[in-house]
């Protein structure tokens, strides 16, 4: 039993605006996300890779690609032994529609959605659903913040499918929505 992160992908429009605005990041020397653009569904650590498979294929067989609107940006706070930097992200609009997707998805290994997992569980009802662009020093956060804005990143995507990756990140298996 290993730690594994289901992660909800995107169409490859969505894969190539969020890839030019890393470029531009990346260029003005900010740390982005080394993981492909996604919100992360789920992190768990020691559940059994197989029924974490089964239950993703069964889950994508019963639910729809849907769009999803990327409108705001949030930020992480500065935490634990990070505490010169935050994280910046595109926020999902938590439609009751991908609300209900997302707490449905939880319905089963909620128990192993812990430690790597806590800001993804519903256990508490406070689940922190995101899409993690880079992490930034709190100093050069507007900076980061006009870049973003001068990228067209915000709008609509098209949810497609969900991953499964070890942690740290190598893919497991891909499930196509319906």
């Amino acid at each position: 039993m290993s730690n594994y992160v289901v992660l909800a992908r995107f169409g490859n429009q969505k894969d190539k605006e969020v890839m030019k605005l890393n470029t531009a990041l990346s260029g003005a020397g900010y740390i982005i996300s080394e993981w492909p653009f996604h919100i992360t569904m789920a992190a768990y650590e020691n559940l059994d890779i197989n029924l974490l498979c089964e239950w993703t294929s069964e889950f994508a067989l019963m639910h729809k690609k849907q769009k999803i609107s990327f409108s705001s940006v949030s930020i992480l706070p500065p935490g634990g032994e990070h505490t010169e930097t935050a994280v910046l992200c595109l926020n999902p609009a938590h439609s009751k529609k991908f609300v209900d997707f997302y707490y449905d998805f939880h319905e089963k290994y909620e128990e192993y959605c812990t430690g790597i997992g806590s800001l993804n569980s519903i256990a508490e009802d406070q689940p922190i659903m995101h899409a993690t662009i880079a992490t930034v020093g709190i100093k050069e956060m507007q900076k980061a913040l006009e870049l973003i804005f001068s990228e067209n990143v915000f709008g609509e995507a098209e949810m497609n499918a969900l991953e499964i990756y070890t942690y740290p990140m190598k893919m497991v298996k891909r499930f196509e929505l319906m």
